[in-house]
């Protein structure tokens, strides 16, 4: 006979929960109407829960938006780190970008949604906060890959430095895609591989030893 969850664990859930909720609705708005076009109200009813529900949970819109991408990056650095290390960078990424689109993952920075994610327009010209919590994440996440890469059995005439490497080639196909975007928005053309993902096409040029 298993045991009820007590009441601190079910609290807990319908918290991360309600957080969940309000995340995707307020994504789902940024990315039809805008993020600046977006008011807290809407989020609200896109969410079914009360403003004050929201104050409950989130300090401001921006707070909300960053803990989406909070959530993306943790979970696109979990499909990274199940992949081989023995496996082309290159390949484990596509690989981890297709899992991500399987559970349900949108590319906001380069996918067919004529607004991109709010945080493409916020990197370079949006608050230094929102940035800098970007920036924030992404050393964490340097460090768990980093981490997980030293971790697991070396192929056969690894450098010691493979581990950084790999996860630094992570965050490069990140900071590409989402550069690119940027540059989109403003009008520049920046062409891509058939994939039309810009980060992977970076890393493909620089691993080959032509560029």
């Amino acid at each position: 006979m298993t045991s009820s969850p007590a009441p601190s664990d079910r609290q807990s859930r319908r918290k991360a929960e309600t957080r969940r909720r309000i995340g995707r609705a307020a994504d789902s708005l940024f990315s039809a109407k805008g993020y600046e076009e977006t008011s807290i109200e809407e989020i609200a009813a896109a969410a079914d829960v009360a403003v004050r529900t929201i104050y409950l949970h989130f300090g401001s819109k921006a707070s909300i938006m960053l803990s989406y991408v909070d959530e993306w990056i943790e979970a696109f650095v979990t499909e990274v780190v199940a992949r081989p290390v023995d496996e082309p960078v290159t390949v484990a990424l596509r690989a981890a970008i297709d899992a991500m689109t399987a559970a349900g993952w949108t590319d906001r920075a380069e996918g067919d949604d004529p607004i991109p994610h709010p945080l493409v327009t916020h990197l370079g010209s949006g608050p230094l906060d929102i940035a800098g919590h970007a920036t924030h994440r992404w050393i964490e996440a340097l460090s768990r890959m980093s981490q997980a890469f030293a971790a697991a059995p070396q192929p056969p005439g690894a450098h010691p430095i493979d581990p950084y490497a790999r996860a630094f080639a992570v965050h490069t196909l990140w900071l590409s895609s989402m550069f690119a975007a940027r540059e989109r928005t403003l009008g520049r053309d920046v062409p891509t591989d058939p994939s039309g993902v810009t980060g992977v096409a970076v890393l493909e040029r620089l691993t080959s030893g032509e560029l």
